[in-house]
């Protein structure tokens, strides 16, 4: 069987992007996901959004604002997978990211695993998303990747 992967969304004032986001994690070809989305205190209809999905595979919590850090814990904390996805509420995912990066995961072989990707960026229209490939593009250790990143 394959791993629940938690999709962990923070969200505050949302509501121009997050139906799209939570689209593109509904869409995702892993058969085992679940979507936390954390509004933090949102004065627009975020969270009217985040609840209108109609999907059993999201979740949605609430808390008072205390920032976007404070909101991935809040998701954190409820996350029941064994691997976990952050996402921003303005952010899309491929269809098929997940799947891919747990190709390379091995079932589990070791306790501790950062699995990164291809990205693009894009302004408004993610159909003009650029893929500029990066140092970061390649299989790292955790702290090499830290390293890199930095």
């Amino acid at each position: 069987m394959s791993e629940l992967v938690s999709v962990l969304v923070p969200a505050y004032n949302a509501q121009r992007s997050l139906a799209q986001t939570l689209r593109s994690a509904l869409a995702q070809t892993w058969p085992r996901l679940e979507i936390i989305v954390v509004d933090d205190g949102s004065t627009d209809s975020t969270l009217e959004i985040a609840r209108r999905t109609g999907s059993a595979r999201v979740c949605v919590l609430t808390q008072d604002n205390a920032g976007a850090a404070a909101a991935r814990n809040a998701a954190l904390k409820s996350a029941q997978g064994s691997y976990i996805q952050f996402l921003d509420a303005d952010d899309l995912l491929a269809p098929d990211k997940i799947s891919t990066q747990l190709k390379g995961a091995g079932a589990g072989e070791r306790s501790r695993l950062l699995l990164t990707g291809r990205w693009g960026r894009f302004h408004r229209d993610p159909a003009g998303a650029r893929f500029d490939r990066s140092c970061l593009w390649q299989d790292l250790a955790p702290t090499e990747w830290l390293h890199r990143k930095l």
